[in-house]
């Protein structure tokens, strides 16, 4: 049965390079961009945003077209996110395009993207999620100031 938390580790290894491994021990890396000090040996986090969201509808999308799976020959998911010019640089708009080949009816695959996005996604509901911050600084919490 799925647990209601989940919880990933991301580890600080040099400069601007994290590493973040999920209870399983598969990893993702992330640096920054080499302008801004990274060394370009991972992801940006915001790469990895998109592609959870792509990994994520892509999923759904599977398992709704099981029916007729044996119909697709290939499912590629091109996201694109638009950001703000200033800081936080958030995202103001995604644009998720599946590109699909094979026999499979357009209106099946529309139907199980629609699904998928309004019903099953998590990461795409999650996008609106409250996040709260917290810090234990050598073994010890310590309160917001």
């Amino acid at each position: 049965m799925e647990s209601n938390k989940m919880k990933v580790s991301t580890k600080w290894e040099k400069e601007f390079v994290f590493s973040m491994t999920n209870g399983e021990g598969n990893q993702l890396k992330m640096d920054a961009h080499a302008g801004g000090g990274g060394q370009n040996q991972g992801v940006l986090p915001m790469q990895a945003l998109l592609g959870a969201l792509a990994g994520c509808i892509g999923m759904d999308v599977r398992a709704i077209l099981k029916p007729h799976i044996d119909q697709v020959d290939s499912i590629e998911i091109v996201t694109e996110g638009t950001k703000e010019n200033n800081h936080p640089k958030s995202f103001i708009a995604i644009t998720v395009t599946f590109v699909v080949n094979g026999e499979v009816p357009s209106d099946r695959v529309w139907r199980a993207i629609t699904i998928g996005a309004e019903k099953y996604c998590p990461v795409a509901h999650s996008l609106k999620a409250d996040v709260d911050y917290f810090l234990v600084l050598n073994g010890q919490d310590v309160a917001k100031p």
